[in-house]
């Protein structure tokens, strides 16, 4: 009746919990027995209390179906809160897993997925596992409370319970149909509601382009269209759920009227009691119930096994950048960063070529400037270097060791970053500096923000550090983001630092603020500028003019000013 395929994938997740689960399913037998046992205090009310008119007896029997019921609480109470327990804890495990490998995942695919669908998966799905797992108990307690009905009913008329048998293929064939038409279209619905999540996301982030141009009305038929397709395919998936629902309440109607007529019959000659009779349509009555349990839940175990099918999609996604079996620790870097006929595409483009044998040397303590225009693979070099993607072919060597061959935390422990896109989190001033080096201490954040010329305007704020810069620090100017991230990297204190256009979209005044606070950060270390004004690699000990992905020139600011090739195109035109 359930496709539970996809669902045996949440085995791992249920382990931790199983006596929790153990539990709940243990406690369906008592509950099934207590919801059954009023049918026999009928039996005998009927058949014996109210013949002989024992008042006794009457009020017995009301004591114990009052017991009954109070029994009931208890048992009915760790039947569904034990499961509760499993349901919210695997939640949590599901959400940690996919969001761990969402953080494992190469740079190649957060440029292929937009963000809203890769929320979605993380978000949205594990939220429709939980009515699949807390349907596990409703699969092991309706079926029980329909089998301990059914021995009833077989205990008191057998022939009049294979009479009921006949609606069986017809129900079978309700719940195969409905349950596959479902998942189907669920699955659609999922994906469809990843493609919104993204739309929604743009628009937030978006919205002062989408002020600024005018595009509210782009945006929302945009949004209209995806919530159009969404309320069309949920509408399709409840048309069938509630066409299902009376369908399979007419076929169960077909075998009430069967009882009812050969039922009466029985009573009429004397084959049955008249408490028989009312226990057993009592007891058939109830199974009606776990009918309809396993009917409803036909469409949530449809719906999570879809869900879980997309979470099982998701985790097979594999990061393109593979930590080497045996990682080399690296202490800091002694002689140099080389790159040795390094070419590079894109793994979504394999056939355009960023670099082309690309081959130049880093000194330790050093800085080396590139330069060139759009385009000429500057920013390439950059997620290279940090191993956000590895080279196509050829090598970057650190002392003589293939960086893929080096420990990969290890590594990016060593590489400070600033570059012109600077990337604040939600978060207050103190807390974005510490992300540098999260186990620093209060003194050293400030120290910190001291070097990086940042600290007077931080305590000009009403809040201080403790002000929270809003999303990705637009409350911020230009200029005191890039402080505050360069304040991130004096704190993170490591050897190897680059500088990707930090100061290209700055104002004059906030650039001199800035560039001073580089030039002390670049002090004793072995740094890599990516330059989009050359006035600030003027002391740069070698500069690298690049163009559509190869060397051109090299040589001092001086040197490559004399000459009349491109850098002195690039310095005249700057």
């Amino acid at each position: 009746m359930f496709s539970l395929g996809s669902l045996k994938s949440l085995r791992p997740f249920l382990k931790p919990y199983k006596n929790w689960l153990i539990f709940s399913l243990l406690m369906a037998l008592p509950l099934s027995v207590l919801r059954t046992a009023p049918l026999i205090l009928i039996k005998k009310l009927v058949d014996e209390v109210l013949l002989r008119k024992d008042t006794s007896e009457l009020r017995l029997i009301c004591w114990e179906l009052v017991g009954i019921s109070f029994l009931n609480i208890f048992v009915r109470f760790f039947h569904y809160y034990s499961i509760r327990i499993v349901v919210v804890n695997v939640n949590q495990k599901v959400r940690e897993k996919l969001f761990s490998h969402l953080m494992g995942l190469s740079a190649d695919f957060f440029s292929d997925q937009k963000a809203g669908v890769l929320l979605s998966r993380v978000a949205a799905d594990p939220a429709n596992l939980d009515s699949g797992i807390a349907a596990l108990n409703v699969v092991i307690r309706e079926p029980l409370t329909f089998m301990v009905l059914l021995g009833y009913t077989f205990y008191l008329n057998w022939k009049l319970t294979l009479l009921t048998f006949t609606i069986a293929p017809a129900l079978a064939f309700v719940f195969g149909k409905t349950g596959k038409y479902i998942k189907r279209k669920i699955a659609i619905y999922q994906e469809h509601n990843g493609q919104s999540y993204s739309t929604l996301q743009e628009a937030i982030s978006g919205i002062r382009v989408i002020h600024l141009f005018n595009l509210q009305k782009f945006s929302f038929s945009k949004l209209s269209l995806q919530l159009s397709e969404i309320t069309r395919l949920l509408l399709k998936i409840s048309k069938m759920e509630e066409l299902s629902s009376p369908t399979v309440e007419f076929i169960t109607a077909i075998a009430v009227s069967l009882i009812l007529f050969y039922g009466g019959l029985s009573v009429i000659h004397g084959k049955m009691t008249s408490g028989d009779f009312v226990a057993f349509f009592a007891a058939f009555t109830m199974m009606i119930n776990p009918i309809r349990q396993l009917a409803d839940i036909n469409s949530k175990l449809h719906s999570s096994a879809a869900a879980m099918e997309r979470i099982n999609d998701f985790l097979a996604w594999k990061s393109r950048i593979v930590e080497a079996k045996n990682p080399k620790p690296i202490p800091t870097i002694q002689d140099h960063i080389e790159f040795k006929n390094v070419q590079f595409a894109y793994p979504d483009t394999p056939d355009r070529k960023v670099l082309k044998g690309l081959s130049f040397t880093l000194p330790a303590g050093k800085t080396v400037a590139l330069v060139g225009q759009s385009g000429s693979g500057k920013s390439s070099i950059v997620q290279l270097l940090t191993r956000l993607y590895d080279v196509t072919d050829g090598a970057i060597l650190v002392d003589g060791v293939d960086l893929r061959e080096l420990h990969l935390k290890n590594w990016r422990d060593q590489v400070a970053v600033v570059s012109q896109d600077v990337f604040l989190f939600h978060d207050t001033i103190f807390n974005n500096i510490l992300m540098g080096r999260p186990e620093a201490t209060r003194e050293e954040v400030l120290e910190a923000a001291s070097r990086a010329f940042a600290y007077e305007f931080i305590e000009r704020l009403p809040q201080g550090f403790n002000t929270i810069v809003g999303d990705r620090g637009l409350k911020l100017s230009g200029g005191e983001r890039q402080r505050i991230s360069i304040a991130r990297a004096f704190l993170k204190n490591e050897s190897f630092l680059i500088l990707d256009e930090a100061t290209s979209n700055l104002d004059n005044e906030s650039e001199k603020i800035v560039q001073k606070t580089l030039e002390n950060l670049m002090e004793h270390r072995t740094t890599l500028v990516i330059a989009h004004r050359l006035s600030t690699i003027q002391k740069a000990d070698q500069i690298i003019v690049m163009r559509e992905g190869e060397i051109i020139e090299t040589g001092s600011y001086d040197e490559l000013m004399k000459k009349s090739g491109e850098f002195n195109r690039l310095a005249t035109i700057s």
